[in-house]
C-alpha cells in the first residue's frame, strides 16, 4: 500500500475519532486547508498552518453535526491521494439536514499531510445553511 495513503487513512481515522490533536500531529507546519464556498459556509475559505486548520475543524464543528461520513475509495500517485466518499450532515443553526458525495485532494509527503483541497455539492450546503 501507497504511504501517503496509510497517512490518509490515519488522517480520517483522527477525524473520526473526533480527536483534533492526533490529526493535527500528522500535518506539516505549512499545511493548507482550502475548502469551498467562502463567505457562504462559516468554514468555507483558506486556512494556514496547524493553527488554521485546527480553527477550521472548530468552526466546522460549530456550524454541522456529522451524521454520516464515509471514505469509500482512496486514489494515490506519489504524494496526491484522492479521497472519494459521501457525507451526511446537519447545520445547527437550522436544523436542516443535507447529503453529497465529495472528492478530497490529499497532498502528503514524509507522512505529514501538506494540502487537502475539498469538493462538494456547495448548493446543498448552502441551502441547509440557510
Amino acid at each position: 500500500m501507497n504511504d501517503s495513503v496509510q497517512t490518509a487513512e490515519q488522517l480520517y481515522a483522527a477525524l473520526d475519532g473526533d480527536d483534533v490533536s492526533p490529526f493535527l500531529d500528522l500535518c506539516a507546519d505549512t499545511v493548507v486547508v482550502d475548502y469551498p464556498a467562502n463567505g457562504s459556509l462559516p468554514y468555507g475559505g483558506r486556512w494556514e498552518g496547524r493553527d488554521g486548520v485546527a480553527a477550521f475543524l472548530d468552526a466546522h464543528d460549530a456550524a454541522e453535526e456529522i451524521l454520516a461520513f464515509e471514505v469509500r475509495r482512496f486514489v494515490a500517485d506519489g504524494d496526491l491521494v484522492v479521497a472519494i466518499g459521501e457525507f451526511t450532515g446537519r447545520a445547527k443553526p437550522s436544523g436542516r439536514e443535507w447529503s453529497t458525495p465529495f472528492v478530497h485532494l490529499l497532498t502528503i509527503a514524509d507522512g505529514r499531510l501538506h494540502h487537502w483541497q475539498a469538493f462538494f455539492d456547495i448548493a446543498a450546503a448552502t441551502a441547509a445553511h440557510a
